[in-house]
């Protein structure tokens, strides 16, 4: 409602997302969320947006409310690819967490949206008193570490347009939507593969009903088709999250796997 008082236009100041947007941060006891809120400040966040750069320290963490981050993994020639994905359900900076402020990855916002950044000095002083966060966090790490795993052995093993389903639908789960403002070369960068080899996938995959694709847009029109297309790394990252962060998860497709006998690996190498 707009407010007129002599002949001035008063407009009402929008409302910002409440901390507990964040997945992380909505189980906390109240405690623990007002004392992060006392030194958090919302900021909004737009794509291609450095949220800490490789090899300098980083000056805040980010607890993101709206939209995506993806950790790159960089390389000497200026390239960079996707190692791990991080929206509503985590933090961006897990290694101020760790007591690290240096590393070689670069976070880079993909979806834009908004967090709640706090400076990295202050979050390490108030952790202590942030016991159910910290066990938490130490949760997420876990899940970082499985998600940068899996994406290794999918690179390697896995075909682009399965590659790309996964893709999607992890991009999906984090923005509660199925309209994706993504371009072709967006995710050539993000799986770490040529443009035309990502046109090549959508497209197939757009021929089978599973997607439609626009300028800058892609749109999921039959999840469970794209869910059948994806590898098996979808679902082993989901279910990871859903153990570690949210108490619940479907059966993971590796239960059925025979991995050892008689305590010896017998995992085979894979085959091109």
């Amino acid at each position: 409602m707009t407010v007129a008082r002599d002949s001035i236009t008063i407009l009402p100041e929008p409302s910002l997302p409440p901390l507990s947007r964040n997945k992380l941060l909505a189980v906390l006891p109240d405690a623990e969320r007002a004392l992060l809120g006392k030194h958090a400040t919302f900021v909004p966040l737009k794509r291609r947006d450095l949220l800490y750069e490789t090899e300098r320290p980083a000056p805040y963490v980010y607890f993101l409310v709206e939209g995506i981050a993806s950790l790159l993994s960089v390389m000497t020639d200026g390239t960079g690819v996707e190692t791990a994905t991080i929206g509503r359900e985590g933090m961006v900076g897990m290694g101020v967490f760790h007591g690290v402020l240096v590393t070689p990855e670069q976070a880079m916002v993909q979806v834009p949206g908004g967090a709640y950044r706090i400076p990295s000095s202050a979050f390490r002083e108030i952790l202590p008193s942030l016991p159910t966060l910290d066990t938490l966090l130490h949760r997420f790490s876990v899940v970082m570490f499985t998600l940068a795993a899996q994406n290794s052995g999918c690179n390697r093993k896995h075909a682009v347009e399965a590659r790309c389903a996964r893709w999607l639908l992890m991009v999906a789960d984090r923005v509660d939507t199925e309209i994706l403002a993504l371009t072709h070369d967006f995710v050539a960068q993000m799986l770490g593969v040529r443009r035309a080899s990502v046109t090549e996938a959508l497209g197939a995959l757009e021929r089978r009903g599973l997607i439609e694709t626009g300028r800058g847009r892609i749109g999921i029109v039959n999840r469970p088709g794209l869910e059948g297309v994806a590898c098996e790394c979808y679902s082993i990252i989901r279910g990871t999250v859903q153990r570690l962060l949210q108490g619940c998860a479907d059966t993971s497709p590796l239960a059925a796997v025979k991995a050892s006998e008689d305590g010896k690996s017998t995992l085979r190498e894979p085959h091109d």
